[in-house]
């Protein structure tokens, strides 16, 4: 489907922001429902378009404040919306599912898959990609912002209950091929951290192996569902050479939010992301 100028569904984005450049609207039909996806078009392209995976609760808006800066830098981005994770993405897919994301990213992917070398995923959104980019040889880069990374097994669960417990089991995202994956991938990765998401869960009074959840700490409530051990796993299955930390102080898991309300954190952000896919 050619890509539209407007989208009809402006009045259910999370954040109607207008874009510092060209924006079109590409529609897929899934049999019994749409999504849409949002392409980023800089005036001077310097690197071929990004494919982004948002995370849960997200809309293709949610972060805007990395892209937008991303394509006054001259690097485009597609973003589509997902089953299961906003106004604008309802009704979507009945019992949608990680499974049933990755099948609608695949096909939004598809509009830019012959230019594409870099997969951005945020928080699910990053389980997600590393699937995504598992299947797509093209692939040569990754940036993974507080990625989550879950077992195997779970992404047929539905979200809801059934997915809650399938992602509870202490230690059970070690169960996931993603890491093979990354410890045989040729390409680099840019992994993107708040300084209080990814904290020890038996430091903060939970089981091992699990999140630390919500905190109050160094003066303010703090979000922190990131197992520590997905992250130190993370670390582990990146060669070296090709893995770069971006570490945001003060900032938990709320990434998206901490810049939007910290512009000059933003400009930092985005000229680092920038670095790393134009170098």
């Amino acid at each position: 489907m050619l890509p539209e100028a407007t989208s009809t569904q402006r009045d259910t984005w999370q954040y109607d922001e207008p874009a510092p450049g060209m924006e079109r609207f590409v529609s897929e039909d899934f049999g019994s429902y749409q999504q849409q996806a949002r392409l980023l078009l800089p005036d001077t392209e310097r690197a071929p378009p990004l494919f982004v995976v948002g995370g849960a609760r997200s809309d293709f808006t949610r972060l805007s404040p990395l892209l937008y800066r991303l394509q006054q830098r001259g690097i485009g981005s597609l973003t589509g919306n997902l089953s299961g994770h906003s106004r604008a993405s309802e009704p979507g897919a009945p019992a949608p599912s990680l499974n049933t994301n990755l099948a609608e990213a695949k096909r939004f992917h598809r509009h830019i898959a012959a230019q594409c070398k870099t997969l951005v995923g945020h928080s699910l959104g990053a389980a997600i990609a590393l699937k995504l980019a598992a299947q797509t040889p093209a692939i040569d880069k990754l940036v993974l912002i507080c990625p989550a990374v879950y077992p195997d097994d779970a992404h047929d669960a539905p979200f809801g209950p059934a997915f809650t417990a399938a992602i509870s089991k202490p230690y059970g995202f070690l169960d996931c091929d993603s890491f093979e994956f990354l410890r045989q991938f040729s390409g680099r990765v840019l992994l993107v951290m708040g300084e209080y998401d990814g904290l020890n869960s038996r430091t903060h009074g939970q089981g091992e192996g699990r999140s630390a959840g919500t905190l109050w700490l160094a003066g303010a409530q703090r979000y922190s569902p990131i197992p520590e051990e997905v992250t130190r796993s993370l670390l582990a299955a990146v060669p070296p050479p090709h893995l770069e930390c971006l570490l945001l102080a003060d900032c938990d898991h709320g990434i998206a939010a901490h810049l939007r309300n910290t512009p000059a954190v933003a400009d930092q952000v985005a000229q680092t992301v920038a670095e790393f896919i134009l170098g």
